[in-house]
């Protein structure tokens, strides 16, 4: 059995103008900064080639982001539960979350695993093909914004003496405790 320890709602923390915000500045520093850097290491003259292809990839961002958490948290397929976020019929955006306790820090490696996955694929690409190396060092700074409310909740998590297990819900996380139940029989 578990008992809840601590109830996290970054939306309400935070308030969801200011995380957009937040999302916004990290996006635009992390190119400059990206872009900085593939600048110092490359001479490469950019094209902007393919800028189609660059449109479809910003567009499927956030669906591969949300689908690196979900393939890390695979073990635990069972409990994902799903809810729409807009209510409106023509437009499929949902949210999956995991609806059972996953172990503390597993979690936050979870919340990592796109940052991880994104910027390390996106490097190493930029190496292949410098002249395209400004469109993925975008994708790079929006998968950074993207990943925001990840690190808040990493943060909070990380920082937080409380529990040992983490569940989700459409309003937030717990952060959980294991209690042993002793059942006595008369």
């Amino acid at each position: 059995m578990y008992l809840c320890s601590r109830q996290i709602d970054i939306n309400a923390r935070f308030g969801l103008p200011r995380i957009a915000f937040l999302s916004f500045v990290t996006t635009i520093i992390s190119f400059l900064i990206a872009y900085e850097i593939l600048y110092f290491f490359s001479n490469t003259k950019i094209t902007d080639r393919y800028f189609l292809i660059f449109l479809v990839l910003v567009l499927f961002l956030y669906p591969i982001h949300k689908a690196i958490h979900l393939i890390f948290l695979f073990p635990y397929y069972k409990s994902f539960k799903k809810y729409k976020l807009i209510r409106h019929r023509l437009v499929p955006f949902y949210n999956t979350y995991v609806n059972t306790p996953v172990n503390k820090y597993y979690f936050c490696f979870d919340l990592i695993t796109p940052v991880i996955v994104i910027t390390s694929i996106c490097a190493y690409v930029s190496t292949i093909f410098p002249q395209y190396g400004h469109y993925l060092m975008f994708l790079i700074a929006l998968n950074m914004g993207y990943s925001v409310m990840d690190f808040l909740y990493l943060k909070i998590i990380l920082f937080s003496n409380e529990g040992t297990f983490i569940e989700e819900h459409q309003t937030g996380i717990n952060i959980l405790n294991r209690v042993e139940t002793k059942y006595n029989h008369h």
